[in-house]
């Protein structure tokens, strides 16, 4: 029993439960900052969008054949894919899975399952989306 324990702990797929917890916060956080996006996309949109009119009345401003609105639309959808990019890296990371760091954008909708999986490896059970991770019941 120990040396399967300890085969355990030697593993490359060994994750501590603190490394487990931030994942998980990391992977909680995520919807509220597509929230955010949410949120700001139509305020920069309209923004731009004023701003275009006000610096050439009255068709707008024009770069490169396009409006400010289609680049300020083409920047929000950059920096939401670096988002969702990033926060895969970290949960990657945090998980040590070569699969999550191999395509982070992808990946993120198998985080549950992993950590749900590495969770069981360690003696602990995922609640849920918001619940915490906890000791399993026997």
């Amino acid at each position: 029993m120990t040396r399967a324990g300890n085969d355990a702990r030697l593993s490359l797929d060994y994750v501590s439960v603190e490394d487990l917890n931030a994942a998980l916060r990391v992977f909680r956080r995520l919807p509220l900052e597509l929230l955010g996006f949410l949120v700001l996309l139509p305020i920069v949109l309209i923004g731009l969008s004023r701003l275009g009119t006000a610096l050439n009345p009255p068709y707008g401003l024009y770069i490169f054949g396009w409006d400010l609105v289609t680049w300020g639309l083409l920047l929000m959808l950059a920096l939401l894919f670096g988002l969702l990019w990033w926060r895969g890296r970290q949960v990657g990371r945090l998980l040590n899975d070569r699969d999550i760091l191999a395509s982070p954008v992808m990946s993120l909708l198998s985080v549950p399952s992993v950590l749900a999986r590495r969770a069981q490896t360690l003696g602990m059970e995922w609640t849920g989306f918001y619940g915490p991770l906890r000791p399993t019941r026997k």
